[in-house]
């Protein structure tokens, strides 16, 4: 028989509802890398949930989520228009949030098709980050913003925003010469209008011997990383189609000025493959739903063999004592703990939900 309860003795509490209980052992701890296959992956974190931007083949796609590890909504928002400059080759799109407005980077071609030359940049604005977006048209990204002449390829643009000021910074050409097919550099220009920018510097070139190896040298994937009042480049170095596709880091120098190269120190690699992980690069950043955690968001090779088959993962990453990132080793396929914050979400909605 059940036992009586006494006047004047407490029921006894349970740390645990049975709600809670069922909840807890049905939301899961861990998730499993990688998230999917894809390229070039971008996120950003704006009012509570994550937003990702990819090319496929209706165009370009947003999503957006509560979670890291998981979409809950996802939307084509923008189509190429046919026999444009931007018709094909739809590469590494960005989201931003500037001035109230949403707006996509993003490159493309007029051409179908290696060998790719007539890459140039490109940005999209919209009200809202999942609906339609208005093309604002081609991004001048030459010597000569004041009259617009003889515009340069241009890829991989991001935003950088120090000291109240706005700069864009991509992977561009010298001069547009695919006769001889310049390398890569990265180029940071200040931006005057989220699709206009003014005179462009050359920021920093592919010459430290981990950088070097290919038929040419590139530096391309640009990202900014923060962390209290540092500031940081991270971008990709080595052939993309290789198994040696790494992370170098660029670092500004407190106080300085960002359109100086000398403003900035270079190191790397910082994050690159090892014997079972392949071809580890251009990632993007953010914190977990608690922010408490930084997260690196990025793509590896899915085999040796040159080519562009790729996975996207996400794995944790700290800082040292002296303020670098300290991303470790490339963790690559296999469960990891989930994102602090992340379980506590889908615990309280489905404790809710549990009759």
């Amino acid at each position: 028989m059940p036992k009586k309860w006494h006047p004047g003795v407490k029921p006894r509490k349970l740390k645990y509802s049975t709600r809670t209980v069922f909840a807890k052992a049905n939301v899961a701890e861990k998730f499993e890398n990688p998230l999917g296959r894809g390229q070039d992956p971008w996120i950003i974190k704006h009012d509570g949930k994550y937003y990702t931007c990819a090319s496929g083949k209706g165009g370009i796609v947003v999503t957006e989520s509560r979670f890291l590890t998981r979409v809950e909504n996802r939307r084509v928002v923008w189509t190429p228009p046919t026999g444009s400059w931007n018709s094909y080759s739809i590469w590494a799109p960005e989201l931003h949030f500037i001035d109230g407005k949403w707006y996509i980077y993003y490159a493309a071609g007029k051409t179908p098709g290696s060998p790719y030359y007539s890459q140039r940049t490109g940005v999209l604005e919209c009200d809202t980050p999942l609906g339609d977006y208005v093309d604002k048209g081609m991004v001048y990204t030459g010597d000569d913003p004041a009259q617009e002449k003889d515009n340069v390829w241009a890829i991989d643009m991001t935003v950088l925003e120090v000291g109240g000021k706005r700069y864009a910074v991509w992977s561009g050409w010298n001069k547009q010469d695919p006769a001889s097919r310049p390398n890569q550099n990265l180029y940071i220009a200040p931006m005057i209008t989220p699709w206009k920018l003014g005179q462009r510097v050359l920021l920093s070139e592919p010459v430290k011997p981990w950088e070097c190896g290919e038929q040419f040298e590139l530096q391309e994937g640009p990202q900014v990383l923060k962390h209290g009042d540092d500031v940081f480049i991270i971008y990709s170095t080595r052939g993309s189609w290789t198994l040696h596709y790494k992370l170098g880091q660029l670092r500004l120098k407190p106080g300085c000025d960002p359109l100086d190269p000398a403003s900035w120190v270079k190191s790397g690699p910082v994050f690159q493959g090892t014997p079972t992980v392949y071809g580890v690069g251009h990632a993007s950043f953010t914190t977990s739903p608690d922010d408490t955690e930084y997260w690196i968001y990025y793509h590896t090779k899915r085999e040796k063999k040159p080519g562009w088959l790729r996975d996207v993962l996400l794995q944790k990453f700290t800082f040292d004592e002296q303020g670098n990132p300290v991303f470790g080793e490339p963790a690559g396929a296999g469960p990891m703990v989930r994102p602090s914050g992340e379980r506590e979400i889908e615990l309280e909605e489905a404790t809710k939900k549990r009759p």
